[in-house]
């Protein structure tokens, strides 16, 4: 037994000198990063009564949101660890917090997805046990956005650099809230938007803004040119897609809307 406790004595000295482990200094490294975004909710005019937690390569932490009160003002706790009750929480890995600390990508983006089994760099999960509220949606998209994006103003960079490839376009997401949906996205010479037959159709209402460029769409079966200046409305439930055998990108934005959005 002595043995083996000087043994552990030895280890705790080597560590000791050694300094941080690689892991911890990652560790340190994200927990910098949070504790940016964590002190930007806390003044954030959007804040939350909210708690949720943060899985980044396997760490944990989780935030404890309270908006201001006649008591209090605004507080946002960054804390170790998985919460005490279980929430929703979000995970990512190390390479994606660090794009989006460096506004290179939004968190919108970062989870856009075009199907749900799709992976993507950032999605957000519930903790086994957690029972979401019939008000969870709006709660946790709005958490999405105002936690994730820093300033104010909140401002969403777009174009080519800040994009992800979805439905078949080059796609950065503005914002979403129960019933909206709005983005930006550029279909390249060649790149055909929502050819797969399962991407068609929507329950809701789509309008596209085409604001540099031109290509094809095809809506309800009618084949159209489209190009900068104009825009397209598609109904909910009528069959669209967009292609581009010209030598420009189209770019346009995306709008939709109502229920089911």
């Amino acid at each position: 037994m002595a043995a083996i406790t000087r043994s552990a004595a030895a280890v705790a000295l080597l560590m000791a000198v050694a300094g941080p482990s690689a892991a911890q200094e990652a560790d340190e490294g994200v927990r910098e990063i949070l504790e940016r975004y964590a002190a930007d909710y806390e003044a954030d005019p959007s804040i939350l009564e909210v708690t949720f937690a943060i899985e980044v390569d396997g760490s944990w932490w989780h935030v404890v949101a309270e908006p201001a009160s006649d008591e209090a003002a605004p507080s946002v706790q960054l804390r170790n660890g998985k919460p005490a009750e279980p929430t929703f929480y979000f995970t990512l890995g190390a390479s994606t917090l660090e794009r989006l600390d460096r506004g290179e990508l939004n968190p919108e983006t970062a989870m856009v997805k075009a199907f749900s089994t799709d992976p993507s760099p950032m999605d957000v999960e519930a903790m086994e046990g957690f029972e979401p509220g019939e008000d969870f949606l709006d709660t946790m998209l709005r958490t999405t956005f105002h936690f994730w994006t820093r300033g104010l103003p909140e401002i969403i960079p777009f174009g080519e650099s800040h994009t992800r490839f979805t439905h078949g376009a080059d796609a950065v997401v503005f914002y979403y809230q129960p019933g909206f949906r709005s983005g930006w996205l550029s279909l390249k010479p060649g790149q055909h938007g929502n050819e797969d037959p399962r991407m068609q159709t929507n329950p809701f209402p789509s309008l596209f803004v085409v604001t540099g460029g031109k290509g094809k769409a095809r809506i309800g079966g009618v084949e159209v040119e489209l190009r900068a200046g104009q825009a397209i409305l598609v109904p909910a439930e009528v069959a669209h897609e967009f292609w581009n055998p010209f030598d420009e990108p189209m770019e346009a934005v995306l709008l939709m809307f109502g229920e089911g959005a």
